[in-house]
């Protein structure tokens, strides 16, 4: 047997096993037909995506993982059913109307491949949008912990932000635990399973006074048309994931996110670099993207963070909140570092979910304090 393909089938079994583990059992069924398949000879990564030479290495399946080669095939299998663009598809996907049964869908997706091979190869070149609403639910906290700690208004920099659903984050609704906070209005409902002692501190005044974001290969919500690549990312059998996306895209139509196309890393050195301005804190956050950048992105990513915070003073704070592994495929952690001259205080707020559905929170004043904000060597 091709080396290789067994290599590659390896790093499709490995997402089918994140897919079951995060409760899509349709994704993760397919995952593993697309592995069989991989290892009968059918080697549909050489066939649409030629230019990833992810595969010569010894390191392939997390390499694969990196370039999240599964989930591009995913996605595009899920975009062409969700455009009509495959009946047959369609007709098992839950999020068309289907019947939910798994057994040879992968075998209909090589179809649909086939048939829309420019669409294909067009969906497989570009990087995976998750666009996880959800997340909010361990980033807002955050936030709040950080409105309470300033007493000042917050300026949002969010890298990573691919549609910039979450720049709408405060016009969410969320409970946690039996607390109550957001828009009671919104079509937006962010419900974690609240664990540990503490809740956020919900009546802290909080207001954004800017929103700002950047992504390597964003996408333009404003346009109907994008909101199919944003869907297509989403597992099929979550409908509570499905409608929390199409909610926070209806209100992403009136925050008109603005997401530039740039790298993190030289985004971010321009944006700190400008003045900040006195009783306002600023923020830099992100959620689950740490962990695709590579290391020298990382690293000059934190070295711009590191000299804005060296900056900061009592009156012109800078904060660090993410949701991210410690080390790939590690459990998720929320961190918040915060600069007001002196030294950077960084705290581990919780431990959380992958899409933040579960959180087991500590505030501020109770979260175990870290020795130094730097996390590039622990997200490598």
């Amino acid at each position: 047997m091709d080396d290789r393909l067994t290599a590659l089938a390896q790093g499709f079994d490995t997402q089918a096993g994140w897919c079951h583990a995060l409760g899509s059992p349709f994704s993760g069924a397919l995952m593993h037909q697309a592995a069989e398949a991989l290892r009968a000879g059918d080697d549909v990564v050489g066939a649409y995506m030629p230019w990833w030479d992810g595969v010569t290495s010894a390191d392939v399946v997390a390499d694969m993982a990196a370039a999240a080669v599964a989930l591009r095939f995913l996605g595009c299998a899920h975009a062409l059913a969700l455009a009509g663009r495959a009946p047959a598809l369609a007709a098992r996907y839950p999020s068309c109307g289907g019947d939910g049964t798994p057994e040879g869908v992968w075998a209909l997706a090589l179809e649909a491949f086939a048939a829309a091979a420019d669409f294909t190869a067009d969906f497989v070149t570009r990087p995976p949008q998750t666009n996880e609403v959800a997340r909010a639910g361990a980033l807002m906290p955050g936030l709040l912990e950080l409105a309470r700690l300033t007493d000042m208004p917050l300026s949002l920099f969010e890298i990573g932000a691919s549609a910039g659903l979450l720049q709408g984050l405060d016009r969410f609704q969320y409970r946690f635990g039996d607390v109550v906070w957001g828009d009671a209005a919104s079509p937006c409902r962010i419900t974690p399973t609240w664990r540990g002692p503490d809740v956020p501190p919900v009546a802290a005044p909080f207001v954004i006074t800017a929103r700002r974001a950047c992504d390597y290969a964003p996408v333009d919500v404003l346009n109907p048309n994008n909101a199919l690549k944003i869907r297509s990312f989403i597992w099929a059998d979550m409908a509570e994931r499905l409608a929390r996306t199409d909610a926070a895209i209806a209100i992403a139509q009136e925050v008109k996110p603005q997401v530039d196309g740039m790298s993190a890393d030289q985004w971010l050195a321009d944006v700190l670099r400008e003045p900040a301005v006195p009783g306002v804190a600023r923020c830099v956050f992100h959620s689950v993207m740490w962990q695709y950048m590579p290391q020298d992105v990382q690293a000059r990513a934190y070295a711009a963070i590191a000299r804005a915070g060296a900056q900061a003073t009592a009156q012109t704070p800078l904060a660090w909140l993410r949701l991210e592994p410690v080390a790939n495929g590690t459990p998720m952690q929320v961190v918040l570092a915060v600069w007001q001259g002196g030294a950077c205080d960084t705290r581990r707020l919780a431990a959380a979910h992958p899409h933040a559905l579960e959180l087991s929170w500590h505030n501020w004043e109770n979260a175990e304090r870290l020795a130094s904000p730097e996390l590039v060597q622990q997200f490598g």
